[in-house]
């Protein structure tokens, strides 16, 4: 396509916009454009978002901010370039492109000028041309404003002329632009077509706002066309932008990682016709905007990937927004932050010109504030229809403005009460949408219990007696507790509501005795895990569930088994309550196992005199005592005084200061706690020593201080031991003979409070930790007795010993009451033994015992039966833990290859039935790639090769991440195929590289920061033997080539294109060129720090690679980073030879000898000779090496080594018929001579001295020489010989005569490289 220029039309426009009649208008003009723009945007991000709009509006897909020489800030990008009416749009107000353009967001043609605000000079780049506003630029002076010149105007009228620059465009020739400008424009000229180039007043309040912009990618979440933003700054980074409109969501990334994902909703919304009325008539509305029919709007709810916690919690989903991220969007954020809404709402709304202030009188602000109101409940009820998000999007449900006062918010308000009242957004558990006045939010979910709860007599209870008559509850109005339908106004059934509920008339006339049991046995399943996080907490023990003998529901603590098997010596009373005898009979023949104990440690037990005073007289202490029962409790107390019975059961409460406090941990569920009135009582003296005496006193009635171990060596029947505390299911057993039921037991031991470490992580932390400190373990160890009945028997008496069947271990296997590092309370069996090497594999991430286990391991250990290994599952479950725990990534990399390896020495042990179950389980495991990406196992590849290096493949395609030790593992195929992971041989892949050269300018580049790296390495401690190496591998080892195009293949299709990569089996570092331009830099500092074995390094590689070396000393001094001085710097000659068109003929020529006559006559061109045709019988070793070099089987380190070997063999093999007068010595041969060369020949009484100067290939032409070589090179002059050997391509090239050669530049070039010692 022809270009075309705007020189034209710029030198026209200019010279329109100079041409004035009078100097007093260019003054007057010029001053409000200077307060325009100093006061447009006070903030200096906000001018940056302007750029970006105006990039926006001109379909730009990637946009690139740098600063260059900490002056010129750049905002370039790939969309449309300009034309007439842009640069007419730029110079003029309210006169720009986008005033009727629908699809572009700007409209009132002063974004741009916002730049005139920060610079007085401004370079526009578009298509090849610049142009600029130069508050420098002289205008030609006008000779009819009265004078002559500028200055006797200026003198005659007393006043500084200025005239309006930022409308005068300015033609700027190529020649004119700043070098780094112009090169940071060509080496990036694929992603730019536009570019604004600012001249800066405060650079660093411009870098603080880009840092800032860094931070808040979402700002640019309603971009129209941008996609890709990079910032090329100290340090590199890249904002991508991908949107999937399909499914509404769109994905914030932040270089590779995902910082913010968003559902999006677009609403095309029909502008009544009293608005566009309005409209017309508004002076404030854009001209656009006055005659439209349709307006947009968008809404962005946050989103994250869902994710399920180790206990099964979900977290995830939709999410509402704080309150300070909560912002309304014109496109780009406006600066108005007063209304709070649970997400990002955009529109076209009518603000200030910097958009920090809306307009509050505007109808079309109202009309949109309205319609926020409205529509949202409209998205929220099509996403709570959505699968995917259901309840979650109650979470996105406003609540009412505050800023009542306001008339925006009123008219959202209004909208708002509206939706409440009539939009039916709210879903049932029938699928049915209903409205708030329709639903009842059931926080005790005993709607869903249609066993034994009658929802219709629910429903009809709650719109008897919770609500007014004018309630409007729906057939099925039941929905579960959500705190956001709480909030705006929905119904709450509360389990206080459900107390008095199970009490009323209108439910028990519905409740049947089977309908009880039904009800008993959820409660038995469920009570642990009733959520009662909705409402004030409520205890099991305090809703009534147990159906008496009037047929009303009882509390546990209230109510009595029934009268048959209370005791003898206890008296009964005609208004105790009990157990309605169908149910008593069902508990003790029908009843699921457990039920029946559950109950007695509810409280609900045998009527004695003992239980009678600790369930009825003392809760209600203060009333029960009347003139008609006062004798017969009289009575019961002391028969229970003679027994020491009162308080065997009652502890000391904390303010007693008893041993160990156990008051806070157990009040709530069992109060056996003495009450301190006794102490604080007006009567007594409160202090030391009357706190002891009451101690003393109370002590010896028996009032406990502590856990301790309660053995019953006499018979106790199973009722008796239930009663006693011990679980009916650990009662219940068989005869030796398996023939009877045991129906006693002796010997039972237990611990005072065991049955509350159950699910209560604070106070099984407490017991456990005091029990394993204070209590003799073998006590809990020792034998128990059972006893059975059977005719014929003669057992029955003396009963039987049973070994290892003590309770307590049967308790922490059964019961999860072990705390553990998560928080949580496990089953003894789940959870791990704490040795250093399980801890060391597992860390936090599987459960350990929060308490301490060195105190008697043995005997303890016999009882907990921890976990002294993993299983195969448990292995999975650890992987998937440190899966989700993406924030300690780095700490666990270490430990995801400890875990690799014990699988693959455990795998040959696995049985087939777990192989089959491990590999189902393994289709949906997520395992870490090499770039430390977490991938579907079945999707991930493994590139091994023979010595177990890996090609760095991770980068390419997706590679599991495996450690040189796991790679050689000999079950590694085992472990392969149970992931589906699939292998890549060293023939599978291909890489192509377009039109490869040599990278010498990048060469260059690298040789010349490596100085300030080196000394950058030194200041972070970075290893010596990393730092030393980094000049042979930059000048020797490596080849580095720059290509068109890099391109991976395998399998003979296309896998990725690349801009870096490092082939570390050829040694060849390949890159994009230009190696300056964007996607390249992007990649390469870390590549590099790959190769140069440096870590977290690739930032301040970055920098050096990007910046001059008046920057990088400049940032060398803040960092306090020494710098080169002159006794520190010596220069290192590296010589760079090159073949001539003869070199190829050269092959046929004689050898000649290794003299050389020394004269001025021209000298022939470097020998080169091909090291395989004079391979001989006689040089098999050489024959042999080169073999091995050829199969890659010599090692970097040994390259140079190797070449003199080879040079060796080559020259006893040359005079091999001349050995006699000859004298071929290898001066390192045995150990490392450290002198200026590396072999001495001496032949007919004259000495050649050979540096031997190894590569692998003959593309590199380039040596580094050290000091002591070039001082031979001067002092042997025709002696002194250089053989350049490449291992690879089996050439040698003979240098001789090197001083003349440098002379005469024959061949022969150096340059010197300034390094730090």
């Amino acid at each position: 396509m022809k270009k075309t220029s705007l020189k034209q039309y710029i030198d026209e426009l200019s010279s329109k916009n100079t041409d004035y009649k009078f100097p007093e208008q260019v003054i007057n003009q010029a001053e409000s454009l200077k307060s325009l723009s100093s006061d447009l945007y006070t903030d200096n991000i906000r001018f940056i978002y302007e750029l970006i709009q105006n990039a926006d509006d001109a379909q730009a897909k990637n946009i690139i901010l740098t600063i260059l020489e900490d002056k010129y800030f750049i905002i370039a990008h790939d969309g449309k370039i300009f034309d007439e009416k842009d640069i007419q749009g730029l110079c003029g107000i309210n006169n720009g492109t986008k005033k009727k353009d629908l699809d572009k967001t700007g409209y009132k043609g002063l974004g741009f000028k916002a730049a005139f605000g920060k610079s007085d000079r401004v370079i526009i780049y578009s298509n090849e041309e610049y142009f600029r506003f130069d508050s420098t630029y002289q205008i030609k002076w006008n000779k009819e404003w009265q004078t002559d010149t500028q200055q006797q105007w200026e003198q005659q009228n007393n006043r500084q002329f200025i005239y309006p620059w930022q409308i005068n465009p300015i033609w700027t020739d190529e020649n004119d632009i700043p070098d780094s400008i112009k090169d940071f424009l060509h080496s990036n000229q694929k992603q730019i077509q536009v570019a604004y180039i600012i001249l800066l007043n405060q650079i660093e309040d411009i870098r603080t706002a880009i840092n800032h912009l860094k931070q808040q990618s979402h700002v640019f979440l309603f971009l129209r066309n941008i996609s890709n933003i990079v910032f090329l700054l100290l340090f590199n980074n890249r904002i991508f932008i991908e949107r999937d409109i399909s499914n509404g969501l769109i994905q914030i990334y932040s270089d590779e990682n995902i910082v913010s994902q968003w559902i999006v909703k677009r609403l095309e919304l029909d502008i009544p016709g009293d608005v566009q009325e309005k409209l017309t008539r508004d002076s404030k509305a854009p001209e656009k905007l006055r005659f439209i029919r349709k307006a947009e709007m968008i809404f962005a709810a946050n989103y994250n990937d869902p994710i399920y916690d180790q206990d099964g919690t979900f977290s995830g989903g939709l999410t509402k927004l704080i309150d300070q991220h909560s912002i309304l969007f014109s496109y780009l954020p406006t600066k108005i932050f007063e209304y709070k809404f649970p997400i990002l709402i955009n529109a076209n709304f009518l603000t200030n010109v910097n958009r920090e202030q809306i307009h509050l009188d505007s109808a079309w602000n109202q009309w949109l504030f309205h319609k926020i109101g409205s529509e949202i409940f409209q998205w929220i009820k099509e996403l709570v229809c959505n699968e995917q998000f259901g309840s979650q999007a109650y979470y996105l449900l406003p609540l009412k403005l505050k800023t009542t006062h306001n008339i925006l918010s009123k008219c959202f308000n209004q909208s708002y009460e509206t939706s409440i009242s009539h939009c039916n957004f709210i879903l049932n558990r029938t699928n049915q949408l209903l409205r708030v006045d329709q639903v009842i939010m059931d926080s005790t979910l005993m709607s869903k219990q249609l066993s034994f709860i009658n929802i219709y007599s629910m429903r009809q209870y709650i719109m008897t007696k919770l609500t007014n008559s004018s309630s409007e509850y729906a057939d099925q109005p039941f929905i579960d507790c959500d705190p956001n339908l709480l909030r705006i106004g929905v119904r709450q059934f509360t389990w206080h509501d459900c107390v008095d509920m199970f009490k009323s008339e209108i439910f028990l006339k519905t409740h049947s005795v089977e309908d009880n049991i039904s009800m008993i046995e959820y409660f038995y399943t469920q009570f642990s895990r009733i959520e009662m996080g909705c409402d004030l907490h409520v205890s099991i023990e305090q809703i009534p569930f147990i159906m008496d003998q009037n047929n009303c529901l009882q509390a546990s603590k209230d109510i009595y088994f029934s009268m048959e098997i209370v005791k003898n010596n206890s008296r009964g009373n005609s208004k105790d309550v009990y157990v309605h005898p169908y149910v008593f009979n069902w508990l003790n023949q029908f009843a699921p196992k457990g039920i029946y104990g559950w109950l007695q440690s509810l409280g609900v037990i045998e009527r004695t005199d003992l239980t009678y005073l600790h369930k009825t007289i003392l809760p209600n202490v203060t009333t029960y005592i009347t003139l008609e029962n006062a004798i017969e409790t009289i009575e019961i107390l002391f028969m229970l005084f003679e027994k020491n019975s009162i308080a065997e059961q009652c502890y000391f409460s904390d303010h007693y200061k008893p041993r160990l406090p156990l008051e806070t941990y157990l009040k709530s569920k069992k109060d056996r706690f003495l009450s301190f009135d006794y102490i604080s009582n007006s009567i007594c003296k409160k202090s030391n020593d009357n706190l002891a005496e009451w101690r003393r006193f109370f002590l010896m009635l028996n009032v406990q201080e502590e856990l301790r171990v309660i053995e019953y060596q006499h018979k106790l029947t199973i009722q008796d031991a239930i009663q006693a505390g011990f679980h009916r299911q650990y009662l219940k057993r068989t005869s030796p003979d398996g023939r009877s039921q045991v129906d006693s037991y002796s010997g039972l031991k237990t611990i005072t409070f065991l049955e509350y470490t159950k699910n209560d992580y604070e106070f099984a932390k407490c017991f456990w930790s005091y029990v394993l400190n204070n209590v003799q373990v073998e006590k809990l160890l020792q034998n128990i007795r059972i006893y059975w009945t059977q005719r014929g028997w003669d057992n029955d008496k003396s009963g039987a010993m049973l070994e290892n069947a003590g309770y307590v271990a049967w308790f922490v296997k059964n019961t999860q009451c072990i705390p553990t590092i998560l928080n949580t309370c496990e089953l003894a069996k789940d959870v791990f033994i704490d040795t250093k090497e399980m801890k060391d594999l597992c860390d936090k991430y599987l459960p350990f015992p929060s308490f301490s286990t060195v105190h008697d391991t043995k005997h303890w250990q016999y009882i907990f039966n921890f976990k002294t290994n993993l299983s195969s599952d448990n292995y999975f479950d650890l992987l998937e833990k440190i899966h989700l725990d993406e924030q300690h990534l780095n700490d666990n990399l270490e430990r995801i290859q400890l875990i690799y390896s014990y699988i693959l020495k455990e795998i040959p042990s696995w049985s087939k039935g777990e192989l089959i179950k491990i590999h189902t389980r393994a289709n949906k495991m997520y395992l870490l790639t090499e770039n430390n990406q977490w991938k579907l196992a079945k999707t991930l590849f493994v590139y091994i090769e023979e010595n177990g290096m890996n090609n760095n493949l991770g980068d390419i395609i997706p590679c599991l991440k495996l450690d040189f030790k796991n790679k050689t593992e000999r079950h590694l195929q085992m472990l392969l195929e149970l992931f589906n992971i699939k292998q890549i041989k060293v023939t599978d892949l291909k890489l192509v590289a377009q039109d490869p050269t040599p990278a010498q300018i990048f060469r260059n580049k690298l040789i010349e920061i490596s100085p300030f790296l080196k000394a950058w390495l030194t200041k972070l401690s970075y290893p010596s033997d990393v730092i030393s190496s980094i000049d042979s591998i930059l000048q020797e080892k490596i080849d580095f080539i720059e290509s068109d195009c890099l391109q991976f293949y395998f399998d003979g299709k296309l896998i990725q294109e690349t801009y870096v990569y490092n082939d570390i089996l050829s040694q060849k570092f390949y890159i994009n060129r230009p190696w300056k331009g964007e996607m390249t830099l992007m990649e390469l500092p870390k590549k590099l720090c790959q190769l140069l074995n440096i870590e977290k390094f690739d930032d301040k590689l970055g920098f050096l690679l990007r910046a001059n070396k008046k920057d990088i000393i400049k940032h060398f001094q803040k960092l306090a980073i020494e710098l080169l001085i002159a006794r520190d710097v010596y220069a290192r000659m590296v010589v760079i030879f090159y073949s001539s068109e003869e070199t190829n003929s050269m092959m046929n020529r004689p050898r000649r000898s290794l003299s050389s006559e020394s004269n001025d006559k021209q000298i022939d061109n470097i020998q080169l000779i091909d090291i395989s045709l004079i391979a001989t019988e006689s040089s098999m070793f050489t024959t042999n090496l080169l073999t091995k070099i050829g199969n890659n089987e010599v090692l970097d380190s040994d390259i140079g080594i190797r070449g003199e070997q080879i040079i060796y063999e080559y020259l006893l093999n040359e005079y091999r018929h001349q050995l006699d007068s000859v004298s071929i010595k290898w001066e390192n041969e045995f150990e490392e001579s450290h002198l200026p060369y590396d072999i001495l020949l001496i032949r007919n009484g004259k000495t050649h001295y050979i540096e031997v100067k190894s590569t692998r290939t003959c593309n590199h032409s380039s040596f580094p020489l050290s000091f002591n070589q070039i001082e031979a090179i001067i002092e042997h002059e025709e002696n002194y010989f250089i053989y350049r050997i490449s291992l690879e391509d089996k050439k040698l090239f003979i240098l001789d005569n090197i001083r003349r050669r440098l002379k005469q530049k024959q061949q022969l070039s150096c340059f010197l490289t300034i390094e730090s010692s």
